[in-house]
């Protein structure tokens, strides 16, 4: 084999590593670094990028032909396929260059000719430390001779340009001129066993857990999915062996003497007999552990055996996994953290600015108000909880995965499963909660809420809170009106969102919302089956004063305003919904509207979708979605929505007189009566806290970008929208000469791109791994299992949203969200039911659908995947359940006969 090469054309895997990723591509610097460390490596070369541009170079239209394929959105897969079909079959029809042709087979003289070789591509956009690209370009095994492998180094040059590597590209926001392809020609091993090794496990992300897939032959019939391989799964720390599945492996993929290979099956004796000894899997571990180490993150590893020699194929980073929240607690032992974006329906990541002020807002265990909570932790631009010191304190071990199944079914789940393991009660009294801060909190917080829930009168708490929220907002425009733009106002927010949550919020809102939920749980044990479940559900429905509801009746009244002026109605569905209301101020006619328009935003402008992060656009930046849901709504007959409310209220006032009927003497009787005026005052006021926090959110947004501006004007920043790559104490170092650099803001951009493919847990360990839900049983076929957020069942045509700025929903249709916030609240106006991935029994969808009577179910883990816009399917918000019912007449060979919509 080639000891080091002057060409420029080809260079050994003993003369490169990582810093030659652009010439040899990722697999070709990897397995460079992992000859350099004396690992048992099939020896080879690489035919380097600067051959793949002599030849791209030679033929002047394939500039073009790339050019053309990326003016295609990612989303026009036939357009990609032809356009990436036409260049493919052009390069195919280009010569390897002379020079390139000549320098390969000299590599391969020295080489060996008498041996077989693996030719594999090696994308400089691959195997990176955060994306793989795994699988997206070919590679040949068992090639023999000189015109072959050469003919085989140019089908791995074409084959970036699959349909699956430019598709796969254009989704990861890579261009078809940015890759660049190196060929690692290396000599095959004749394996007896092949395999992957993972050192953390891919399912549950756990960092302690080895996973090896293991199958006779070439690992091709693994890697490509043609064999049911054994699975070991190992725990790292001690060896030893935590499942072992024996699969079928009734093929096998061997290599022919006279080059390539060939698909056998595998004698019986040999099919369910597992493949590796427990020396091979010390072995393996091992190796993964070297890799890891060496890599300096979990590895995803290809490997062989011959002749008894594990030999490493190939190793790239584990992409898919999602970050161990940091940073970790001194404390040490197994740690929980929950997912803040579940708990706040918005599960996109968060950039740096938009985490700093979420992780202010915290108020437990903080040494002074202006500091952040050691409780926030941070991943994969996501906002994480740690759990683990109340979750070890006894009785908050028990109210809080209770609280949190309300809020996200899923959480409170995994969070019980975790507080449950042996491993994590180890050291419990050294790292749990200290047993005064939590009598000091009951202290404080019980009595309050027994005030609420024994005495104090329900009907003034609205009043109550109102006044407190016009307080503190009144409070807030002073505060930050009278502080001196930049580095002063900075620091007037800070110490606002200190006090936020341990002053309105844990004084006012928490303790009425926990005696309204305390009602509401408790009525139906009072009550004893005397009403249905439905009946006293229907309590929560028609909440006047709820503060999203009101928002949701004046955007009706604005369409409403609009309907009778058809110019209105032009200007609001002509051109691009965010400047509509732009150009409607140069239309006379629009003049009354604008006016109540000026009102709605005066109000309600601090609003939006995803408004927990403070550095998305609100409607009184961007109207779109507002725009966007007034034609929605414009289809309606005027007085629609106000008429929908009346009737929830009356049928929540006919619930009322239902269960006070049914009520009795007594002190039962009292309680219950007493009980539904907590239910109907306290849970309109759910919302009102948010409401409150997004109005700080809003002084803090502007003086975020005020600061960025004056950033701007001492040249330390490009943008003022820069500073969202800070935090609000970097940014308030670099206005006084301090903070990071250009060098570290780029360094971010570049770390956001790459969060913005994770998917986030709602759950994960400090061992990494995401917790499963109980096992609950399979589900029938066609069948999706969730929490009854809101009762009633309805059949009707899906609508999948993502985005409520783009997308509106027709009347009846069901509404199947990822989420929802008081930004997406337009669109229940027409939904016939909701479905939605993320949420519990108190988030904003759920409490939105039972104020409209709209069956629901909530935390259906793939909803927006498994269902498709344009299915028909039902939803049970009774038993938790939805059904497509497509599939379902698929399985039993029926039609799904129609269903009436659900009464609105």
């Amino acid at each position: 084999m080639i000891e080091r090469s002057s060409s420029p054309w080809v260079a050994s895997l003993s003369e490169v590593g990582p810093a030659d990723l652009p010439r040899v591509g990722g697999k070709g610097a990897n397995l460079g670094a992992l000859v350099a460390a004396g690992l048992d490596v099939p020896p080879g070369f690489c035919v380097t990028t600067a051959a793949f541009d002599a030849f791209m170079g030679q033929d002047p239209g394939v500039g073009a032909m790339l050019e053309a394929l990326d003016e295609l959105p990612s989303t026009d897969v036939e357009g990609v396929r032809e356009r990436a079909g036409a260049l493919r079959e052009h390069l195919r029809g280009l010569p390897v260059p002379p020079p390139v042709a000549a320098a390969l087979h000299e590599a391969l003289a020295e080489a060996g000719l008498e041996h077989a070789y693996a030719v594999r591509s090696s994308a400089t956009l691959e195997d990176l430390p955060d994306a793989s690209f795994a699988g997206q370009q070919d590679t040949y095994l068992e090639v023999r001779g000189g015109e072959e492998i050469e003919r085989r180094v140019r089908d791995g040059w074409v084959s970036l340009f699959t349909d699956r590597a430019v598709l796969y590209r254009r989704q990861q926001g890579f261009a078809s001129h940015a890759a660049r392809l190196a060929v690692v020609v290396q000599r095959m091993v004749r394996p007896e066993v092949s395999g992957i090794l993972f050192t953390a496990d891919p399912v549950t992300g756990h960092r302690g857990v080895c996973s090896i897939d293991a199958s006779y032959g070439l690992g091709e019939a693994l890697v490509s999915g043609r064999v049911n391989a054994d699975l070991y799964r190992i725990e790292r720390a001690t060896g030893a062996l935590l499942e072992l599945r024996v699969g079928a492996k009734e093929i096998a993929i061997w290599p022919l003497p006279e080059g390539g290979t060939e698909l056998r099956p595998v004698p019986p004796e040999d099919r369910e007999r597992r493949c590796l000894d427990e020396r091979q899997l010390a072995e393996l571990l091992h190796l993964g552990e070297t890799v890891e180490a060496m890599q300096g993150q979990p590895q995803d590893i290809e490997w062989c055996i011959e002749d008894g020699q594990v030999f490493l194929v190939q190793a790239r980073a584990i992409t898919s996994l999602f970050p161990i929240p940091q940073p970790a607690p001194p404390s040490g032992g197994l740690r929980v953290y929950m997912s803040f974006g579940h708990v706040q329906v918005n599960t996109a990541p968060l950039p740096p600015m938009a985490r700093s002020v979420a992780a202010h807002l915290v108020p437990f265990f903080k040494p002074s108000i202006d500091d952040v909570s050691p409780m926030v932790a941070s991943a994969g631009g996501r906002v994480f909880f740690d759990f683990t010191a109340p979750l070890l304190r006894w009785p908050l071990s028990r109210i809080i995965p209770l609280m949190l199944t309300q809020v996200e079914r899923g959480i409170g789940e995994r969070l019980r499963v975790v507080r449950d393991r042996p491993a994590f009660r180890v050291d419990a009294r050294r790292r749990a909660l200290p047993r005064r801060s939590v009598l000091a909190f009951l202290r404080l917080m019980v009595p309050r809420v027994l005030m609420r829930l024994w005495w104090a009168p329900p009907e003034r708490a609205t009043e109550d809170f109102e006044r407190t929220i016009e307080t503190t907002r009144n409070d807030y425009l002073e505060r930050f009106t009278r502080a001196q733009p930049g580095a002063e106002r900075l620091r007037v927010a800070i110490r606002c969102l200190g006090e936020v949550f341990p002053g309105p919020l844990l004084d006012t809102q928490f303790p009425i919302l926990m005696a309204g939920m305390a009602a509401w749980r408790l009525l139906p044990r009072l009550l004893r089956g005397r009403v249905s479940v439905a009946t006293i559900e229907a309590l929560s429905r028609g909440l006047r004063g709820n503060v999203t509801t009101e928002m949701d009746l004046e955007l009706g009244d604005l369409a409403d305003r609009a309907r009778g002026v058809p110019a209105v109605v032009a200007g609001l569905r002509s051109g691009p919904p965010r400047t509509a209301i732009q150009r409607l101020r140069t239309v006379p006619e629009a003049e009354a509207f604008l006016a109540a328009w000026d009102r709605f935003i005066a109000r309600y402008g601090h609003r939006g979708p995803g408004e927990i992060d403070v550095t998305v656009p609100r409607w009184g930046d961007d109207p779109s979605s507002l725009v966007t849901s007034l034609v929605g709504i414009i289809g309606d007959a005027p007085g629609a929505h106000r008429r929908r409310h009346e009737a929830a209220v009356r049928e929540a006032e006919a619930a009322q007189a239902e269960i006070l009927e049914a009520a009795g003497g007594g002190l039962r009787g009292r309680l219950i009566r007493r009980f539904v005026r907590c239910v109907r005052s306290y849970l309109a006021l759910r919302e009102h806290g948010k409401y409150l926090a997004m109005v700080l959110f809003e002084h803090t947004r502007t003086t975020v970008l005020e600061a960025g501006a004056i950033a701007v004007s001492q040249g330390r920043l490009e943008r003022a929208e820069d500073a969202w790559l800070l935090t609000l104490e970097e940014l308030v170092a670099m206005l006084e000469g301090a903070g990071p650099g250009a060098e570290e803001l780029e360094r971010r951009r570049v770390e956001e791109r790459g969060a913005a493919r994770l998917v986030p847990p709602r759950v994960i360990t400090s061992e990494g791994e995401q917790p499963p839900l109980p096992d609950a049983g399979p589900l029938p076929p066609g069948e999706l299992a969730g929490l009854a957020a809101s009762a009633g069942t309805v059949e009707g045509v899906a609508r999948v949203v993502l985005d409520p700025a783009t997308q509106v929903l027709e009347a009846g249709e069901i509404l199947v969200a990822p989420f929802t916030d008081p930004g997406w609240t337009p669109l229940f106006v027409h939904a016939g039911g909701l479905v939605m991935e993320i949420g519990g029994l108190m988030t904003h969808g759920s409490v939105v659908a039972r104020e409209y009577g709209l069956p629901a179910v909530v935390g259906v883990d793939g909803a927006t995947t498994r269902i498709r816009s344009g299915q028909r399917i039902r939803v049970d918000g009774d038993r938790g359940r939805v059904v497509l019912l497509d599939e379902l007449a698929s399985e039993q060979g029926t039609v799904p006969a129609p269903r009436p919509e659900a009464p609105r």
